[in-house]
């Protein structure tokens, strides 16, 4: 794009909207890394037993009291 200089600004009204500016000099790189999902461990499921209640029962007695 060109710089958006005061001689830019002022000349605004005689530039086309169509004017591609330096679109026409972009250029596409190559890819940083492929986006391909790859489905290891860290995507399985864990083991469904639980050691310890979800959530504390104290917290949801809290919850239910609503004395506030």
């Amino acid at each position: 794009m060109k710089g958006m200089g005061a001689a830019y600004i002022m000349n605004s009204d005689k530039v086309s909207v169509d004017d591609q500016g330096g679109a026409a000099k972009l250029y596409r790189e190559g890819k940083e890394f492929d986006n391909r999902a790859k489905t290891g461990v860290l995507t399985e499921d864990m083991p469904k037993k639980m050691t310890k209640a979800a959530v504390d029962p104290s917290v949801m007695k809290m919850a239910e009291e609503r004395d506030y």
